[in-house]
């Protein structure tokens, strides 16, 4: 299975277990964005559990998932969740590629809701 961050700014590829999210070119994803640090975020891949978890390293001006900023945690992500990294940056959805799905059960660590949804 295969997972990307994709944008209008185009399509990012995940590495098969952590992808590294920031300015500095040392980053997997480097993103140039207003509040955007050096090292801003991580995204985990676990095959255990088939999920992803989103990790904020206590970015100045934060991470957002569904609009609902995430700082110095980690919290469960899923396929059709957005995305942003700073203030002023695109917008990023979760995709998997192909037929294969990510099934979540109960999250152990927290889990944002969708923008507009009232429940999980």
């Amino acid at each position: 299975m295969r997972a990307f961050l994709k944008s209008s700014e185009g399509c990012f590829q995940l590495k098969p277990h952590t992808t590294t999210i920031g300015s500095h070119r040392g980053a997997d994803i480097v993103l140039q964005s207003a509040g955007v640090a050096d090292r801003h975020a991580a995204l985990e891949f676990s095959a255990s559990d088939n999920s992803f978890v989103l990790q904020d390293f206590n970015s100045p001006h934060g991470t957002f998932v569904n609009s609902c900023q995430v700082q110095n945690a980690a919290v469960r992500v899923r396929p059709g969740d957005i995305l942003r990294f700073g203030t002023a940056g695109a917008a990023f959805e979760l995709v998997l590629d192909g037929a294969a799905q990510v099934r979540l059960g109960g999250a152990a660590l927290g889990r944002v809701p969708r923008e507009g949804w009232g429940a999980w």
